[in-house]
């Protein structure tokens, strides 16, 4: 094989794995150590009585909470979470923001969003393997020497787009 299409092998599947690793981020929750700074992504887990007391503001009965952090005090935390509301035939499902107020004492973790590295770029290797494995079947793989019929031009036929392999 010519090193050039090596080396643009080579370069397409770093490009893809790059490009995959940004797309496919995986994230993980962290417990906070301290107060979390305002804006944050954050989860919420709070007491079975606290739960029963946010669920006539969010609908549902959960003791996890996901939403982001918007203030907090020394005996509260506010969160702002999505709420939804009966689905319209008219406008179809509402989606609603409100902020809730946690009590402290009504909190049992309360844990911040983190991008995982490590997951992120096991995700984008796996895709990019995949990817590189198709584009290697469907490019450098199709061969017609087995099939009887027309000698046909050679190319691979991608949904929308025509590689020509040879001229």
């Amino acid at each position: 094989m010519d090193s050039a299409i090596r080396l643009r092998r080579l370069a397409s599947a770093v490009v893809a794995a790059a490009a995959l690793w940004f797309a496919g981020g995986c994230y993980t929750f962290a417990a906070v150590q301290g107060d979390p700074t305002v804006g944050t992504d954050v989860r919420a887990t709070v007491t079975d009585e606290e739960a029963l007391k946010l669920s006539s503001q969010t609908g549902q009965l959960s003791r996890t909470l996901d939403g982001r952090l918007v203030g907090v005090t020394d005996d509260s935390v506010f969160v702002s979470v999505v709420t939804f509301r009966a689905v319209s035939e008219v406008s179809g499902s509402r989606q609603f923001r409100q902020s809730l107020v946690i009590p402290r004492s009504g909190l049992e973790a309360l844990e911040t969003r983190e991008l995982s590295v490590m997951r992120s770029t096991l995700v984008g290797a796996l895709a990019a393997t995949g990817v590189a494995l198709v584009i290697n079947q469907v490019v450098a793989g199709g061969s017609r020497d087995d099939i009887d019929g027309p000698d046909l031009p050679t190319g691979a036929l991608v949904p929308i787009i025509r590689i020509p392999i040879s001229r």
